[in-house]
């Protein structure tokens, strides 16, 4: 139906219905995921503590997004208990919101997955439109949750539009020369950091550095930015230095990114000359002018 918001349907039922108001949630949000508090705690019970809060959920991209509040009620607890733990091996169990919207009842609950023990546990699934607001791992033996530890990530909801800020940095700040010597065709593999994306994301690769060349020669020092262990193409760039020269460079890319856990890190190559000498610290002056080496990863928005 073609309506909106704030349209009481009228005796024929012209106006917005609720399928109409959760579309329009949806459009507001770039994905499902936790808005305020929902803060998962341990217990000296098998339940899980659950602070109030507030979550973006969905039941299918049809079905649009409700904002569900849960309060908590009495007790802001999972409103199931776990087993105790495994007499061997530890396990993961997620802890989930899931908004209701019409089969079995109009509410937001509060719930928990048990995992299966294992030597090496994975978190376990949960049920059709649940969002998962925290994982905790039971040790082996554990008679109540005040034990588990947090473990993995959640999803938090992206206001359609928004950014997300710098996502990872990793920053050498020492000084001195690389390794590895011209034309060799090795690789270095540095400054690697992890970061998640809720959404597909356009991502802004950066990598500043500030080196000279070695005894008065020249060194070109070849560049390129690595996602999930694969170059990004088209990320190359030889960066060059003259003499004793210190300077600074900064090479830049911005590539689509998929939804999920990710690694990424820069890869380097001496392409001619002496092997770069790198500077950190202040220049002359006592200004902090020379960086050393910085990779870092910023959202620049949702990928449409």
């Amino acid at each position: 139906m073609s309506t909106a918001l704030g349209v009481a349907p009228d005796s024929e039922g012209q106006g917005c219905d609720a399928l109409t108001h959760r579309r329009v949630i949806a459009a507001q949000w770039d994905n499902p995921g936790v808005v305020s508090g929902l803060v998962v705690s341990g217990r000296q019970d098998l339940r899980y503590g659950v602070s109030p809060g507030v979550a973006a959920c969905s039941m299918g991209d049809a079905d649009g997004m409700s904002l569900a509040w849960w309060d908590g009620g009495g007790d802001p607890a999972t409103e199931n208990a776990v087993d105790a733990g495994d007499s061997a091996y530890p396990r993961i169990d997620a802890v989930y919101i899931v908004s209701y919207t019409g089969q079995p009842d109009n509410k937001a609950h509060v719930k928990v997955q048990q995992g299966t023990p294992s030597a090496s546990p994975a978190a376990p699934q949960v049920e059709a439109g649940g969002l998962v607001i925290g994982y905790r791992q039971l040790p082996a033996g554990a008679m109540s949750t005040a034990s588990a530890m947090e473990y993995g990530d959640v999803d938090y909801a992206m206001p359609a539009g928004a950014l997300m800020g710098r996502l990872a940095e990793s920053w050498s700040r020492q000084s001195g020369q690389g390794g590895g010597s011209a034309n060799d065709g090795t690789a270095y593999y540095e400054r690697k950091v992890g970061f998640y994306l809720p959404t597909d994301r356009e991502i802004e690769f950066r990598f500043d550095d500030n080196f000279s060349a070695a005894d008065n020669m020249s060194a070109e020092q070849g560049v390129a930015f690595m996602l999930d262990d694969k170059a990004l193409e088209g990320s190359s760039a030889i960066l060059a230095a003259k003499g004793t020269t210190w300077t600074t460079h900064q090479h830049t890319f911005i590539a689509t990114v998929r939804r999920g856990d990710h690694t990424a890190c820069v890869m380097k190559w001496w392409a001619a000359g002496s092997a770069p000498v790198y500077h950190y610290g202040n220049n002359h002056a006592g200004f902090p002018s020379y960086i050393g080496q910085r990779f870092q990863l910023f959202d620049r928005g949702v990928a449409r």
